[in-house]
Order: C-alpha cells, then structure tokens, then sequence
C-alpha cells in the first residue's frame, strides 16, 4: 500500500498521466519526438496538455525508477480490486479486505480494534437470536405454524398434524 500511497498525488495530478493518450504520449516520448509535436497532435485530438506540462512529465514520470514503481502501484490496485467483491453484506467485505491485508503484512490491528470487531460478531449474533425468537412468538401467537428461521430460511416444523394452538 505504500507505494500507491506514494503513487496516487502524483497519478491523480499529471495530466499526461491521466490523458486517454498516455501510452502514445509515452510512446513518443521515448522515439525523441518534441514536446510542441506532441502538444499540438494532443491539440489535434482533443486532448490538449501544455509542453510545459509535457516536458514536466518526461522529466518526472518517464524515469526507470517511476515506471517499475507505477507497475508495482497498478498490480497492487488490481490485486485489491479482486478482493473488493461481496455479496452486499458490507461488514463481510471489510473483514475481507482487513484479513486479507493482514496476510500480507499491510496492517497490523490493535487488541481494542479486535476487541471491537468481536463486539460487533457477537452483537450480530445476539439480533439473530432475537429475530428467530420474534418469528417463533409471532407464529405461536397467531395461531400459525411453528416456523423455525435458519440463516434466513423459513423452514415449518410439523408431524403432519395442525401445529397451531388453537387446535
């Protein structure tokens, strides 16, 4: 994470880096063509960037240092994307991301952060308690059968006779 930490101003404020024409502006970079040339192809092509702001990139971000540095950013990011994936259950997301980054050695939590995460498990725990036992006196109470909730499955709980009371 560092390096993208290191990464991202730069990334997120170059022009040249962010244009759609990145790769050819490189591109040309590297054979030697001029700034003005490349200013005035941009200009062209609707994507117009300064020469200055050209030559700044070249000096800057065509180093051999920044390119195998970007690289390391950019397989980092996809990497994370590929964990950033969940079913729509948030807390299940970050806890993902969280292992996943401690794995890796990115981060280190402290005993009151896993104390909290603890809390809140439990606490979820304690509102499905709640919620079965809501759903099981609701069904008791309205004379309905005994439904019995697993992991959000409603299951009815027969022996083949009527399970209601008031039979």
């Amino acid at each position: 994470m560092a390096v993208l930490d290191n990464l991202s101003p730069v990334l997120v404020q170059c022009a040249a880096c962010r244009s759609p024409f990145s790769e050819q502006i490189n591109e040309r970079m590297k054979r030697g063509v001029p700034d003005t040339q490349i200013a005035k192809w941009l200009k062209d092509n609707e994507g117009y960037i300064s020469r200055i702001t050209l030559g700044l990139h070249k000096r800057d971000h065509l180093t051999d240092d920044f390119q195998a540095a970007k690289k390391i950013a950019i397989k980092a990011f996809r990497r994370n994307q590929e964990t950033i994936k969940t079913k729509g259950d948030l807390a299940e997301l970050v806890r993902n991301q969280v292992m996943k980054m401690v794995d890796d050695g990115l981060l280190m939590p402290t005993l009151s952060e896993g104390l909290r995460a603890q809390e809140i498990m439990d606490r979820r725990v304690e509102k499905s308690a709640d919620r079965d036992l809501a759903v099981s006196l609701a069904g008791i109470l309205g004379g309905g059968p005994i439904i019995e909730m697993i992991e959000m499955h409603a299951e009815e709980i027969t022996d083949g006779q009527n399970a209601s009371l008031d039979s």
